[in-house]
């Protein structure tokens, strides 16, 4: 990994005392081991470039792993661009370790190339702190903006100083979709830098270091009025007012109207191979070859033309790299080279660039060379747009249609083009590609195509005329010519939105239909056909949508791995609502350690929740606990909103069932919140169902009948059929409890005959029907069915809870009996069963219930183990499991450093001496339970 270096040459910066102390000092946080951020914000030329340049020159005898990137407007298309700049000096061996960084796959989701970055950023902590620097943030592409902000949000005990250098004026939203205040507050140690002006003491050092020779303060003085102490403004102006007319005053000051004006002037008094030479440079862009700048530019003396560039500060010069690349020192003067040279020009310069650089850097050459239409341009752009469209990558495909539209003819065809664009950025989600567009789309011809693009674009939105547009689409596009993913995609649309609009029962027709259309696109066809086991799910139940969807999606069928990903994901969601809870948990994991692998989506947020779910109910509370955490991070980190109802439910599910109340309630109305995000149909069952858990361990009735009521109100195709293996047994506990005892055989006959296709309920039918017949004084009843409940061969699929609470009824009714012989055993499994989970409240319960309980229980391991953090008790139970620190780390999307960090403090807490003890610890079965 090379050094810092200093880039020599650099006159622009002065002074900023006060600003290095404060990058210092974060460093010093960063090397205790404590992740910091920086934001440097600023005017553009304001000088924020400049400061992180001689900050790191500073510590260039230091050989600190630095990861660099500069982000540029004209590559937000580019997916992980910023990522592969920062990785791009990583050595070799290292890096290819890492199969997303190394391989740069675009279909990757971010939190999966984020997990990678975590690893690779705690392998080069070995030897010291690691810096990241992005500069211009704010024109970060979309993935690489979500990777970053899922890293920083991941950074604990790390030696990681990451320094974002952004404009002033940035909106939320604009970095990628980061909102960069919001992130850098959010982290424990962070500072945010704003820089003006230069003082009138850096502006006399600026311009004795460019004159060589010092100035006086009224000198200073007037230079930084007339530029606001602007560092560039600055820089352009004494490069070209003469040192006599500054130091003596005999000249008045130029007085542009505007920066570009001055910049404009300084091109104006440039030799002319100078003066073309720059124009190459700007034109190429980002860092480039001086000797193919000099022949985009017809320069024969490169060399010579260089030099007025480098000593007035326009341009930068790496001469130590093989190359000896250039660029345009900043893009406010590149910006000015380019609008200052005439449009003839800029076309020659562009054709020439177009020859010189790779074929798809060239796309945008050829487009910026052409004068007018050019229909075999627009072909061609056409025909890499589906190229590139074919590896799944989303958004360079839309990009390169948007620029065919530009110079096709005739007008049909323009607009062919511009909403095939925007339906592929739809399609990605990319809501703020197509925002621009609109006025254009609008305008455009009605066809369907139009509609489709309007329909899809207003559906998240909830626009009242989406469906409309959508059904008008798809009805009207049949047979139409180069748009014939119109009703495949019409068709997926328009049923997911009568799906989260809770009319499920309208959506299957319509995905057959999709489904059943010749030569389906293979990147739509997976999700249509999950979209139609979702929507079968919640109109006739998981059991019967998993039977049709085998026969759609069987599994071992010959598939692209993204497409079996995707299969196993959905069928993982359709077995776990079913009760088949071991396949669930083995399709699910399957689903995205192929994903993880190969760099491909699987919506990992509903996947990870639905692995949690059926965690759950196995009764691997501490596994179930991490997957939930990790659906809502990734729901988080890449905004997607339509998931945190579904999560945050689910993920309130555990910290219930041990008694962490402040965390579950906060869950809890998380989910109730987010709800509405797109539909309260669709998102209103699932957060009732993390009430109605909750109120459950708090022994709250009452409540968890309220909360189950709203699940009966739902219209009957929005979803709760589909889960109803969750609330149900819930349901017929509540109605016991309330002492409505025929809502509640009437609701058991429902559960028992659910149970029939759902064998993981059988447990919980015997106990209900043991607790009604109690309820009922059927004493003699309820023992009977307590014991066949008991007595039942175990299965895998068996949620310990269930078990738990039958023994503990159970062995409640033989204690009221006087049976204490009898009740002991029963009373011991049940104590068990909670201990084992960590079930707190429900131990408490058990304890409360019965006085005359048996003595003794499990040995207990050292200190409590109660007293562990989640995170530290997430990594002991890993630990348990023999996974090594690295193991441990991508299991938890956190570096290997945080991993030593919690585990010291683990050892520390429970006065061990190292892992082995830890782990003999964890496996002789220590409940790792939770205050």
């Amino acid at each position: 990994m090379p050094a810092v270096t200093a880039t020599g040459g650099e006159t622009a910066f002065v002074g900023r005392t006060a600003e290095l102390d404060r990058m210092n000092q974060c460093l010093r946080t960063a090397r205790s081991g404590k992740a910091t951020s920086v934001l440097v914000q600023g005017a553009a030329g304001i000088g924020k470039s400049a400061l992180v340049r001689r900050w790191l020159a500073g510590l260039s005898s230091e050989n600190l792993p630095v990861l660099r990137a500069a982000c540029d407007i004209s590559e937000e298309d580019l997916a992980f661009g910023v990522i592969r700049q920062l990785t791009s000096r990583v050595p070799a061996a290292l890096l290819d370790r890492f199969t997303l960084l190394a391989g740069a796959v675009p279909t990757a989701e971010p939190f999966q190339v984020g997990t990678e970055l975590l690893a690779l950023l705690g392998e080069l902590q070995s030897d010291g702190p690691v810096l990241i620097v992005v500069d211009d943030v704010q024109w970060a592409d979309r993935p690489s903006a979500q990777v970053l902000g899922f890293v920083l949000r991941r950074l604990e005990a790390d030696a990681v100083l990451t320094v974002l250098l952004t404009r002033s004026g940035t909106e939320p939203g604009e970095a990628g979709g980061l909102d960069l205040h919001r992130l850098v507050a959010g982290m424990p140690h962070s500072c945010e830098l704003t820089l003006t002006g230069l003082g009138v003491t850096e502006v006399a050092e600026l311009a004795a270091l460019v004159y060589g020779r010092p100035v006086g303060r009224g000198t200073a003085e007037r230079l930084r009025n007339h530029t606001d102490g602007h560092a560039l403004y600055l820089r352009t102006l004494l490069a070209e007012v003469a040192w006599d007319s500054v130091a003596h005053g005999r000249d008045a000051l130029p007085v542009p109207t505007s920066l570009v004006q001055a910049l404009r002037r300084q091109l104006d008094g440039l030799p002319g191979p100078a003066r073309s030479l720059v124009e190459g440079i700007a034109v190429l862009g980002g860092p480039a070859p001086l000797a193919t700048a000099a022949r985009v530019a017809s320069v024969t003396d490169s060399d010579a033309a260089l030099e007025p560039l480098l000593a007035q500060g326009i341009v930068r010069w790496w001469p130590n790299q093989p190359s000896t690349p250039v660029a345009i020192a900043h893009e406010l003067q590149r910006e000015a080279i380019v609008t200052a040279t005439s449009p003839r020009r800029l076309r020659a310069l562009h054709a020439a660039a177009a020859t010189l650089v790779d074929r798809a850097a060239s796309w945008s050459h050829r487009v910026a060379a052409t004068q007018g239409t050019d229909t075999q341009l627009a072909r061609e752009l056409e025909l890499a747009a589906d190229e590139y469209h074919a590896t799944g990558e989303p958004v360079r495909p839309a990009t390169l249609l948007l620029w065919a539209s530009e110079v096709a003819l005739p007008r049909s065809e323009r607009e062919r083009l511009l909403l095939t664009a925007a339906a592929r950025l739809l399609w990605a989600q990319r809501y703020v590609r197509v925002e621009p567009l609109l006025a254009r789309i609008e305008t455009a011809e009605p066809c369907p195509l139009r509609s489709l693009v309007l329909g899809g674009y207003g559906t998240p939105r909830g626009a009242p005329e989406a469906a409309d547009l959508l059904t008008e689409a798809l009805e009207n596009s049949r047979a139409e010519a180069g748009a014939e993913f119109v009703p495949a995609m019409a068709g997926t649309w328009l049923g997911i939105h009568h799906i989260v609009g809770g009319h499920s029962a309208k959506a299957v027709p319509l995905l057959r239909d999709v489904l059943a259309i010749d030569h389906l696109d293979p990147q739509l066809a997976p999700w249509a056909a999950g979209s139609l086991g979702l929507a079968r799910s919640y109109c006739a139940g998981a059991r019967a949508a998993l039977g049709e969807y085998d026969t759609l999606a069987p599994a071992g069928s010959p598939r692209s791995v993204a497409e079996q990903a995707i299969q196993r994901a959905y069928r993982g969601m359709l077995q776990m609502w079913a009760g088949d809870l071991t396949d669930a948990e083995n399709e699910l994991a399957v689903a995205l350690d192929t994903a993880r692998t190969n760099g491909c989506p699987v919506t990992a947020e509903f996947t990870y929740a639905n692995l949690a779910a059926s965690q759950y109910f196995l009764g691997r509370w501490d596994e179930a606990a991490i997957s939930a955490d990790h659906a809502l991070v990734i729901a988080e980190a890449e905004e997607k909103p339509w998931a945190f109802s579904y999560a945050c439910s689910i993920a309130s599910w555990v910290r219930a069932g041990r008694g962490q109340w402040q965390r579950a309630q906060e869950l809890v109305q998380r989910s109730y919140q987010w709800s509405g995000a797109i539909s309260p149909a669709h998102g209103l069952p699932p957060a009732a169902v993390g009430a109605a858990v909750l109120a459950q361990a708090r022994g709250d009735y009452p409540a968890m009948l309220g909360a189950l009521r709203t699940i009966l109100r739902a219209r009957p195709d929005s979803g709760p059929r589909a889960f109803q293996t969750w609330w149900r047994p819930l349901y017929v506990e509540a109605l016991i409890a309330d002492g409505d005892l025929d809502s509640a055989d009437t609701a058991l006959a429902h559960l028992t005959a659910l149970s029939k296709d759902a064998p993981f309920l059988r447990m919980a039918v015997m106990w209900l029907s043991g607790r009604l017949s109690q309820a009922r004084g059927e004493a003699k009843r309820a023992r009977d069915l307590f014991e066949e409940g008991l007595s039942l061969p175990a299965s895998s699929d068996d949620p310990p809870l269930h078990r738990a609470m039958l023994a503990h009824s159970h062995g409640r009714l033989l204690a009221q009996a006087g049976e204490r012989q009898r009740s002991a055993a029963h009373f011991t499994q049940a104590r068990d069963l909670f201990t084992a989970l960590g079930a707190r409240p429900f131990l408490t319960r058990y304890r409360d219930d019965f006085t005359d309980r048996p003595s003794g229980s499990r040995r207990a391991a050292g200190p409590p183990l109660s007293e562990l953090t989640d995170r530290e008790r997430d990594i002991s139970m890993l630990i348990g499991r023999g996974l090594t620190n690295r193991e441990i780390a991508a299991r938890l999307f956190i570096s290997s450093k945080t991993v030593e960090y919690h585990l010291s403090h683990v050892y520390q807490k429970l006065s061990l001496s190292g892992r082995r003890q830890l782990r003999n610890m964890v496996q002789q079965d220590s409940p790792l339970s939770s205050t």
